[in-house]
């Protein structure tokens, strides 16, 4: 009876742990400073931009920000990015250097909720809505994150609405996750 109630026992574990999704913990860091850490389900693939050289930059130069972006490995079509951009420091001056990037990743932009709260002490300034790229309707949801009263973190999300769905459990986790690591 013993070795049947252990047998039992140790493959509700394994379907558990089946069941359960690791993620990998991330730490953002540029020019040799660490920023934030963030989980990340384990099963998507992560890219890092590459960190530009600062010592022979010109003072005029604009120095483009290191980039994680994350991407489900089923091959859904899904982007996930974020940075910490030396020029912007209050997340108040958000929308004017999202302006200034001069992006145009959607067209027909409708914001549909601006969100302004509290994370893990951090304010945090939430943007989503819809847009169109190359004829097709995506959902987008950007969060700006204070992350030290000098930097704030960006993320953005850009996906089919499907997509959104589907993986919107992630994504909401990766942003839950986010900690500052800025003394």
């Amino acid at each position: 009876m013993l070795k049947k109630a252990s047998s039992l026992v140790v493959l509700i574990l394994f379907f558990a742990a089946v069941g359960a999704q690791a993620q990998v913990s991330i730490t953002y860091s540029s020019a040799g400073k660490q920023y934030f850490s963030m989980a990340i389900p384990d099963d998507w693939r992560v890219n890092v931009g590459s960190d530009q050289d600062l010592s022979g930059n010109p003072e005029n130069k604009i120095i483009s920000a290191r980039l994680i972006s994350a991407m489900p490995n089923s091959g859904v079509a899904l982007w996930f990015g974020m940075w910490v951009p030396d020029d912007l420091q209050r997340i108040e001056g958000a929308k004017e250097y999202v302006a200034s990037l001069g992006l145009d990743l959607l067209d027909d932009v409708v914001i549909a909720e601006l969100k302004h709260e509290i994370l893990d002490s951090m304010e945090v300034q939430y943007v989503s809505g819809t847009g169109n790229k190359e004829g097709e309707t995506m959902d987008f949801r950007a969060g700006f994150f204070q992350i030290s009263p000098e930097h704030v973190a960006i993320a953005i999300y850009i996906g089919p609405p499907e997509t959104t769905t589907s993986h919107g459990k992630d994504l909401a986790g990766m942003i839950q996750s986010l900690q500052s690591l800025i003394q």
